[in-house]
């Protein structure tokens, strides 16, 4: 359902940036959430333009997880969302994945497994490399592209689990699609 941020908030924010809500036009995602529940959710959501590059918006989720009972809210809609789809494991990307994955599992009764950067795991370790968007473009015009490796504790899964994998954003999808991979 749409709703309107009818209270725009301004403020000076993360290094003297301009923070901003949601803005005047509606926010558009699906929602099992009561009206009032969604827009409280919505109002908590803070966006920086231009941030960390020119031209991007980035959704700062700080003051969703800053207010307990937004962040329950969050966290109970995730819960109700997947009760009842058999999930037996939860996954959560480094690290800010782990804030919701962490008491998503919490709430679905099913263990966490967290997917780490290289090196991070003190035991033995299962991985898969991703292969990231375009980082750049060289001085010929062709582009190089980044690479990365998601890792997680061997035998962290059971042959059969229905993994449910969360992080905080969305970028280019390679991150997600690795993370499916080793899941």
């Amino acid at each position: 359902r749409g709703v309107r941020n009818e209270h725009r908030e301004r403020g000076r924010g993360n290094r003297g940036r301009q923070i901003e809500g949601m803005g005047d036009g509606p926010i558009e995602f699906k929602s099992d959430l009561k009206a009032e529940d969604h827009a409280m959710v919505v109002h908590r959501l803070k966006v920086l333009p231009n941030f960390p590059k020119k031209g991007l918006k980035f959704k700062d989720l700080s003051h969703v997880i800053g207010d307990p009972k937004v962040f329950r809210v969050v966290i109970g809609a995730f819960v109700k969302r997947y009760e009842k789809m058999n999930i037996t494991a939860v996954a959560g990307i480094e690290s800010r994945g782990f804030i919701f994955a962490s008491p998503v599992a919490l709430g679905l009764k099913v263990p966490f497994v967290p997917f780490r950067k290289p090196g991070k795991l003190a035991c033995k370790s299962i991985g898969v490399d991703i292969k990231m968007q375009r980082q750049s473009t060289t001085v010929d015009g062709s582009s190089t592209f980044g690479k990365d490796r998601l890792e997680m504790h061997e035998g962290g899964f059971k042959r059969g689990d229905r993994v449910l994998v969360i992080d905080d954003m969305l970028g280019s999808g390679a991150t997600l699609k690795g993370a499916c991979d080793l899941a």
